[in-house]
């Protein structure tokens, strides 16, 4: 995990976790947390709060970011010990009690049907039962529409997912190692998920929702951008926090190349002509 700040949401997200472990003694489970510089006590109040001997909290400087902070709790676990797998947790996330049970049922499918381990992508919902996270498949190689894959009972084969809840075996590990260095914020779990599926590991969704999380960006990520002045848009462009295009051309280059031009050309048309984009962009996506 990393987090910065959001100090609530860490706590129940942990809570939530440590709940779903009772009953799992079978299990053996080390939390890695990156603290990225929070400035609400984060570490402090998490060592309070939890007397449990395999959390290990690092403290980072507040320039990592989503990816980088990320590797920076992998890194550390990797030099710890062997593990069969590791999970990517979002701090804003909930998880079931259920997630357990669905993991190891995924690994003995994925033993069983392709002689390996792979990627199992956790699906999230919102508080009206509506998806909001977990594994795809690009239906268009153009555009990158995309179509999720909604729990259903089976487990469904997808190219790509969202870190917020998603178990990578320790044989995905050995071939292709943790995130790519150069993301700054997101897309680095876009990348890794692709690429993994590319290498020909199993990658699909687990059977049921294992956990809850609400999607809290606004449609297109436009709302506050068109109002913004051009100067103030070209930052929000490059910001890691903002449309982050460096992270964007990033995955295309390492997972798409032959859409690099396009996608520089429309990340610089989008600052420009913000209005005339949004339109051509809800235009390509239906």
């Amino acid at each position: 995990m990393t987090v910065y700040n959001r100090i609530n949401k860490t706590l129940k997200c942990l809570n939530a976790l440590f709940d779903s472990l009772k009953g799992n003694s079978d299990l053996s489970v080390d939390i890695y947390l990156t603290d990225d510089g929070s400035t609400d006590y984060t570490s402090d109040i998490l060592r309070k709060q939890f007397d449990y001997p395999n959390l290990y909290i690092l403290k980072a400087n507040g320039s990592l970011y989503w990816n980088g902070g990320m590797n920076y709790a992998w890194k550390a676990a990797l030099s710890n010990g062997k593990y069969d797998g590791y999970l990517w947790l979002n701090n804003d996330t909930i998880v079931f009690r259920n997630l357990w049970r669905e993991l190891l049922a995924a690994d003995l499918y994925a033993l069983k049907t392709y002689g390996m381990s792979g990627i199992y992508i956790g699906s999230t919902h919102n508080v009206n039962g509506e998806l909001t996270y977990g594994g795809f498949s690009f239906v268009n190689r153009w555009t990158l529409k995309d179509k999720f894959c909604i729990p259903n009972g089976t487990f469904q084969e997808c190219q790509c997912g969202h870190g917020n809840v998603t178990y990578i075996s320790c044989d995905v590990v050995a071939k292709m190692g943790i995130l790519c260095e150069g993301y700054q914020h997101g897309g680095g779990d876009h990348d890794y998920t692709y690429l993994a599926y590319k290498c020909g590991f199993p990658v699909f969704v687990m059977r049921d929702y294992v956990g809850l999380c609400e999607n809290d960006h606004k449609e297109d990520g436009f709302y506050e951008f068109v109002r913004m002045g051009l100067k103030e848009r070209i930052d929000f462009l490059r910001s890691p926090i903002g449309f982050n295009l460096h992270n964007t051309l990033l995955f295309q280059k390492r997972c798409f190349p032959y859409r690099y031009p396009f996608v520089w050309l429309m990340g610089y048309a989008k600052a420009l002509f913000p209005g005339i984009y949004m339109k051509i962009y809800r235009m390509i996506r239906k």
